[in-house]
């Protein structure tokens, strides 16, 4: 993905409203507590052979790729919280730890759904041999970023947080040196000339913060790195942000935080069709929609629920007389069956939902991407490689973004 002067909205032009659309989504629930207590694993043991996907299928999206250079910026969602006292939380109690290779934690159909758990109490259907994915080692989070650029992706978004507080430093807490191991990363490989980048996906999400805690830890964010050379500059010359679980916050809080931060950052929401809002209009530069279990086989309609959306989003300009930005999101598949106890899936069809559903937004007309998710393991929405899937769904993103769709 080539990289130039910052390129600024969206060029399309404002359109009528129209309609809000509403529909169904599983917001994301899997936002861990701050490193909780668990009994201790083995350190490492040896790796397991992938098990590849076997199951075939067509996509039921029909939108026209565009050629292979029209690809719109893709950053691809990343969480901080893979440790591994987060993996025994995830595991489980039963499950054999000591075993090597360690074994998969549950059993799945040939698309990726009807999950069966192999051991009582896991909400995984994934594990890392010997739970050696743990983000507390920079080498993992360089080894992500690396991974993730060789799929032509234009960078992460860095789902974090800080605690709040006006005195915070980038070594006082676990998220904070994270954030800053991506940032060592990104410079590393950019130095290389690999060009990749950062956007920050405030974790607002989970737990409803107060209107002081979000704006300490952004201003922090903004003192710290607002001017690095790893942050996107796709969209505007001020540091890019998508405020995570922005449609769970009240009129007056959206406006207090927009006012105290939008000078120094371009703000973008997660809404919903439901949620979007004239106070969100005069308060956002535009929205993006954590939609990860969006089902282009069992719903196809949602591909024209998008778009209304989207048409929605612009029809109201940003100050300046822009329209406001719209990221379309797309994912490999949505399994948490395991984690919330319902039967919701979306199935991975070996590679042919990703595609399906970037097709099928694309009509939507996006700014650009946001991919759900690099490392959402306890949803099923991740791509990091882990035993199950090995590599092969880094290649299917390859493939999306090389084509368009």
């Amino acid at each position: 993905m080539q990289k130039g002067p910052p390129r600024m909205l969206h060029n399309g032009s404002t359109t009528s409203r129209r309609p809000e659309v509403q529909f169904a989504s599983v917001e994301s629930a899997d936002k861990p507590p701050a490193e909780a207590t668990a009994t201790p694993g083995p350190a490492t043991t040896p790796a397991a052979p992938t098990v590849r996907p076997t199951a075939t299928a067509t996509p039921t999206a029909t939108a026209t790729p565009a050629g292979p250079n029209e690809t719109k910026p893709v950053l691809v969602i990343y969480y901080l919280w893979w440790t591994k006292r987060h993996w025994l939380d995830r595991l489980g109690p039963n499950y054999p730890y000591t075993a090597a290779p360690n074994p998969l934690p549950a059993t799945m159909d040939s698309r990726g759904c009807g999950t069966v758990p192999a051991y009582p109490g896991t909400m995984l259907t994934d594990v890392s041999q010997g739970l050696a994915y743990n983000q507390d080692n920079p080498a993992i989070i360089e080894g992500d970023v690396r991974a993730a650029a060789a799929t032509g992706a234009t960078g992460f978004a860095v789902n974090w947080k800080g605690d709040g507080t006006t005195t915070q430093t980038r070594t006082n807490l676990p998220f904070n040196r994270r954030l800053q191991s991506v940032f060592d990363a990104v410079h590393k490989v950019n130095a290389e000339g690999v060009p990749f980048t950062i956007q920050l996906n405030y974790q607002a999400s989970a737990k409803h913060l107060a209107t002081e805690y979000i704006v300490n830890d952004l201003r922090y964010f903004v003192a710290e790195y607002g001017h690095d050379s790893a942050l996107d500059h796709t969209y505007s010359q001020k540091p890019e942000m998508i405020w995570a679980g922005s449609w769970k916050y009240d009129s007056a809080e959206m406006a207090a935080i927009s006012a105290a931060l939008r000078p120094s950052l371009y703000l973008l929401g997660d809404e919903k069709p439901a949620t979007w809002s004239p106070v969100k209009a005069a308060n956002l530069d535009g929205t993006t929609y954590y939609w990860s279990s969006q089902n282009p086989y069992a719903n196809p309609a949602s591909f024209a629920q998008l778009k209304a959306f989207a048409a929605e989003v612009r029809s109201t300009p940003n100050p300046d007389g822009s329209p406001k930005l719209w990221l379309a999101p797309f994912a490999p598949g949505y399994n948490a069956q395991l984690l919330y106890g319902t039967t919701t899936c979306v199935p991975r069809d070996n590679g042919a939902t990703m595609h399906a559903l970037f097709r099928g937004n694309l009509t939507s007309d996006p700014d650009g991407w946001t991919l759900i998710s690099w490392n959402e393991i306890s949803e099923g929405s991740y791509i990091v490689p882990l035993t199950r899937y090995g590599t092969f769904y880094l290649d299917v993103l390859r493939s999306v973004i090389a084509a368009n769709g």
